[in-house]
């Protein structure tokens, strides 16, 4: 995994950098420095670099000194044959090495002032004080698959981390995610399945749901698919449960917490999917049937509360066919034929009607 490791691959690795200020997981960097002898002395630049840029921030300065910097990460480095990805000193002028100062100084310092703010990275550190964790990171388009001891599947998207024990404890599930990630919880009601997304907490016994939690975002959003979960919101980074302000959510609904007033709203999706296909020669066609029959059967397809006033719409007799278009465009006929409208509440669909004649 390491072998083609270079100076600037080390230092943008997470993992590394707890490694070189926290000392975390060091049974297993001492490893790659056994494993990887050949990496050795590019492990050591970049464990002294990160070190003393991690003092230099304490210090809060930006203030660096040329020739002691280049003598720290480049006397050794850039020496190197072309296999080692540095020219030699003599090709390099003042202006390129103060750029390249600039830009790793910059460089850190924005990592650390991002990790100083990342309720993800906080979370991270504060678990890997019980167990030692693996995090996978996705960089490509395509969502990474990542299997779980427990049978759980979970795909990570693009640009997103997820860090995971590779054994869970006796009593509870708990994983890490910042960015974006579609999961399917293998059940268990005995261990509860938690997913500390930066502020929100989310917790399922078995079900498939998505969460969207990019740490520069405004909002974090939770979409249940399958099952059921609850959602609430953590004010300190603390991993216990703390579900005195859940919101239990249901197949098509979705919880949005929006960081700037801190608050979380349930809702529903924008586009609710079928959670009930149609079986065998299940009922499909309607013809002048009472609009509550058909009203009944969207809900069991989709999963979704219906509200209406059953004596005023006792009257309307409609003839419809159920379709495979979105739940929302059946619902816009459907009212169009009545006379009526509709409104989302709550994560319910509510139709206002004044009756049929």
């Amino acid at each position: 995994m390491y072998n083609k490791f270079t100076l600037q691959d080390f230092l943008n690795d997470d993992a590394f950098i707890r490694w070189a200020l926290h000392n975390q997981q060091d049974a297993y960097w001492q490893q790659v420095l056994v494993d990887y002898p050949h990496k050795q002395e590019v492990i050591r630049q970049a464990l002294q670099l990160i070190q003393e840029l991690h003092r230099a921030e304490d210090k809060q300065t930006l203030l660096v000194n040329e020739e002691r910097t280049w003598q720290r990460i480049s006397e050794k480095t850039i020496n190197q044959d072309p296999l080692g990805r540095w020219p030699k000193r003599r090709y390099w002028t003042t202006a390129t090495v103060v750029s390249l100062v600039v830009v790793l100084v910059a460089g850190w310092l924005w990592v650390e002032r991002s990790k100083s703010t990342s309720t993800y990275s906080k979370l991270v550190i504060k678990a890997s004080e019980k167990s030692i964790l693996i995090e996978k990171v996705n960089q490509n388009d395509t969502p990474l698959k990542i299997s779980l001891e427990d049978g759980s599947v979970v795909y990570l998207k693009k640009n997103s981390r997820f860090s995971y024990p590779a054994h869970f404890t006796t009593k509870s599930r708990e994983t890490f995610l910042s960015g974006e990630a579609f999961f399917q919880i293998a059940p268990n009601p005995k261990k509860p399945f938690y997913v500390y997304a930066n502020e929100l907490v989310t917790q399922v016994l078995g079900t498939s749901f998505d969460i969207k939690a990019f740490d520069n975002e405004q909002q974090v959003l939770v979409k249940v698919r399958t099952g059921r979960v609850s959602v609430y919101n953590q004010n300190q980074i603390r991993l216990v449960s703390d579900e005195s302000q859940h919101l239990i959510l249901l197949p098509n609904q979705q919880v949005v917490f929006n960081r700037q007033t801190e608050s979380l709203s349930k809702q529903l999706v924008e586009e609710p999917i079928p959670i009930h296909p149609f079986i065998g020669n299940e009922k499909r066609y309607f013809e002048d049937v009472p609009v509550a029959t058909v009203l009944q059967a969207l809900e069991k397809r989709y999963d979704v509360r219906i509200l209406y006033n059953e004596e005023l719409l006792a009257n309307c007799i409609i003839t419809t066919t159920l379709s495979d278009q979105s739940l929302i465009d059946q619902l816009e006929v459907i009212c169009q034929t009545i006379g009526a409208t509709y409104k989302e509440m709550d994560a319910q669909l509510v139709i206002e009607s004044s009756g049929c004649p």
